[in-house]
């Protein structure tokens, strides 16, 4: 009985830091993803010739900059 709950716990250990490891790793994913999509953005806003230079706002979901 001893040797299951040690092999139990040590199995649970395993799974429990995998899926701690998994939720850091797709908070840093997304976290990567916005900061793409912030520069994809803002390198539209400043290469566009019908966009004033003053008017610039680079936020990510904000398409329809006047």
């Amino acid at each position: 009985m001893e040797a299951f709950i040690q092999t139990a716990l040590q199995d649970c250990f395993s799974i429990v830091v995998a899926a701690f490891l998994l939720l850091r790793l797709e908070r840093d994913i997304k976290a990567v993803r916005e900061a793409i999509d912030r520069l994809r953005y803002c390198q539209v806003c400043r290469f566009s010739p019908a966009i004033a230079v003053d008017v610039i706002d680079c936020s990510p979901g904000k398409e329809d900059v006047p």
